[in-house]
């Protein structure tokens, strides 16, 4: 079974100064002296990331540096630029990036709680109950790729990141393998087509686990697996590949990396995930 990298508590939260408190929909937001609407995601890069309608309406100029999305082995090009966006609270300076595909509908782009000047960020997913419990991580920080935990699986350590807006949880083949050997497991159905990212489709299977994977009071007991990116699951058995990323051009690019994202069908049964950057904490509440 894996065990935790991350410190985990459960008990109250700490009398803080309040967290920016988030519904699950679209803001309002200047970008460029331009309006807006931006998708703020607890699983999108810390980099804003538009798409190419909006960055040709707002005037976006493409400086120097430009990024590339890696979708498993899939390499998609873009562009960057340094604007300033406000979200009704005070303006702020950063890189955006844009691709030829876009990357969100009913919103401009998307941003992670690591692109936000605010050093505590509450994602409201429900309201409290008294049922709930309240667990505690170690924050792990991926530069423009946002902000999550990580566990250690198999003896590898593996990414997790918190994706209320993907209907089911997602490993990446490499983070599959790594957790049928850890729990047991099979794939239960068979292969299909996913639509990924920017218009990337990727051939998924579904991982049902012997044993489901605890992260705090949440119990993972199977996830779509992406079987033909960086990484094999030759490992898994019948029932009766690497993660996405954005990195701009020129910055060493390390080894591929262990990536599951938590879906909706489990985060369903929480209240809320706080981003602490100050603490370096994330926090649950569920049930």
């Amino acid at each position: 079974m894996g065990r935790f990298v991350a410190v985990v508590a459960v008990f109250g939260l700490a009398a803080d100064a309040p967290p920016l408190e988030l519904a699950m929909a679209p803001v309002r937001a200047t970008v460029k002296a331009t309006a807006a609407t931006l998708r703020i995601d607890p699983a999108a890069p810390t980099i804003p990331v538009f798409n190419p309608e909006f960055a040709s309406r707002a005037g976006f100029e493409a400086g120097l540096f430009g990024t590339r999305a890696a979708i498993g082995p899939v390499k998609v090009p873009g562009k960057s630029a340094v604007v300033r966006l406000d979200f009704e609270r005070g303006e702020f300076k950063r890189r955006v990036t844009w691709f030829a595909a876009p990357v969100v509908t009913g919103a401009d782009g998307i941003i992670g709680p690591g692109g936000l000047p605010e050093p505590r960020i509450l994602f409201r997913l429900r309201p409290d109950s008294p049922e709930d419990e309240i667990a505690r991580f170690a924050m792990a920080d991926w530069g423009y790729n946002g902000l999550g935990i990580e566990i250690a699986v198999a003896g590898q350590v593996m990414h997790v990141a918190f994706a209320p807006y993907r209907a089911e949880s997602l490993a990446t083949a490499g983070a599959g393998a790594a957790l049928a050997s850890a729990q047991g497991g099979h794939f239960d159905a068979a292969p299909h087509g996913m639509p990924i990212e920017l218009g990337v489709e990727r051939p998924v299977r579904h991982l049902a686990l012997d044993q489901p994977l605890a992260i705090g009071p949440l119990r993972l007991a199977g996830m779509l697996v992406r079987t033909s990116d960086f990484g094999s699951t030759s490992t898994i058995p019948e029932g009766d590949v690497d993660p996405n990323e954005i990195v701009v051009t020129g910055k060493a690019k390390g080894k591929p990396t262990l990536t599951l994202a938590i879906g909706a069908e489990l985060l369903s049964r929480c209240a809320s995930i706080l981003f602490d950057k100050a603490a370096k904490q994330v926090t649950l509440r569920c049930r």
